[in-house]
């Protein structure tokens, strides 16, 4: 039996080579164009999911996360949440957070053009998921009046946060071609979004957002209406008994910039919090960066391979993680069913799947408010074909007697 030194060399020595071999793989295939700055968006998503669903999955998924609570320091953004009355409950936030995470994990993790990255110039797009999902925002954001610095700032934020958050956090920092494809993809999802005046390069764009925070990102009583909303949502599971919400609520406040807490009207965080999370993640990072081994298959909040497709009805998902309330979770008998029970009696849940959950899965071109379920599905799919450049396949398109 090998000793612990031997067996933690080992371990190390393989995720070594696994990542050297990855980034090599990046490197050869991208370096000229790179240096060229000639990579195009399918390149540059391929080069991200390698990153995001391999190396820090989790980092990835939360960093997006708080990418998007940190908009809710710009009170036009916050005004506009309020505004819709997706707020006005529990369930609500819930869903609210699971749509949102659903439709960005679906043109982040599925290929925007449709198409493989291999694939022939001009092939049919198989896979319409990610062009569904972004026709699918651009029709619940249509029924908004956003500005498009809004638009803008929150594509920004979506395109650095990721790199920022493993700089500070992760067990590797990203690399240069890693920081400028995350550029290059999400600057495509903000032309397939309509958003204008997408700065030419990664420098200027930052450049762009930080004054943009410097103007607009200002004390005001809906960033801290919704920032409780949604820090209710995600520390769901932390209970009142003994202070420990209140502590928790303190820890998440330390992974705020002091001008994005300020404006969501919240105190400081304790001193001890930032040592907690330094030592904490510190020590996350460095497991994983030497006692794990490579993971062998991508990890994403949705549902990665294509699914058997039925022609009557567009086909359903179901995400990988939950929210406090078990929207799209399936339900499940047996041990299932008491193991789902079982989550409520901890806390995980507060409610067991069913149909007022949408149990059976959604469809992605019904995503979003309850009373929007049942709308645009026809708008979206046209725009989903010009998106692609080409017909979405019948078989995804909503059936005129599917419920």
């Amino acid at each position: 039996m090998p000793s612990l030194p031997h067996l933690l060399k080992f371990l190390y020595t393989k995720s070594s080579v696994a990542c050297a071999v990855a980034l090599l793989y990046l490197c050869v295939k991208y370096s000229a164009k790179f240096r060229a700055k000639a990579i195009t968006p399918e390149e540059a998503q391929e080069i991200i999911q390698l990153s995001f669903m391999y190396d820090m999955p989790t980092l990835a998924e939360y960093s997006l996360a708080f990418a998007l609570f940190k908009t809710y320091g710009i009170p036009t953004i916050s005004k506009l949440l309020l505004n819709t009355k997706q707020l006005a409950s529990q369930a609500l936030v819930a869903r609210r957070y699971a749509d949102t995470g659903i439709l960005i994990a679906t043109w982040m993790s599925c290929p925007l053009s449709g198409r493989p990255i291999n694939a022939e110039p001009g092939a049919t797009a198989h896979d319409p998921r990610a062009s569904i999902a972004i026709a699918r925002v651009n029709w619940l954001h249509s029924k908004y009046k956003i500005s498009n610095e809004d638009y803008l700032y929150t594509l920004g934020l979506f395109a650095f946060e990721p790199a920022t958050w493993a700089a500070r956090y992760g067990w590797r920092s990203l690399s240069p071609l890693e920081q400028y494809a995350s550029f290059i993809c999400w600057s495509e999802v903000g032309r397939k979004m309509n958003i204008k005046n997408i700065p030419s390069t990664a420098e200027e764009f930052q450049a762009w957002l930080l004054a943009y925070e410097e103007e607009h990102m200002v004390p005001a009583q809906s960033n801290h209406d919704v920032a409780k909303y949604t820090m209710d949502e995600i520390l769901f599971m932390v209970p009142e008994t003994l202070g420990l919400r209140s502590f928790f609520e303190g820890i998440t406040r330390c992974l705020l910039q002091d001008r994005t807490r300020i404006a969501m009207m919240q105190p400081e965080a304790p001193k001890y919090a930032k040592y907690l999370i330094k030592g904490t993640l510190g020590l996350l990072a460095f497991t994983e960066r030497y006692l794990l081994l490579p993971r062998r298959k991508p990890l994403a909040p949705v549902p990665i391979d294509l699914p058997q497709i039925e022609s009557e009805s567009a086909p359903r998902f179901h995400p990988i993680r939950y929210t406090s309330k078990p929207w799209y979770k399936p339900r499940r008998r047996g041990l299932g069913f008491l193991l789902d029970r079982f989550q409520v009696l901890i806390g995980m849940h507060d409610d067991v799947p069913g149909p007022e959950y949408k149990c059976e899965g959604y469809r992605i071109h019904e995503v979003g408010p309850l009373r929007f379920e049942q709308e645009g599905h026809e708008q979206v799919m046209k725009m989903a074909a010009e998106l692609q450049g080409c017909p979405v396949p019948d078989a995804w398109k909503p059936s005129k007697t599917a419920l």
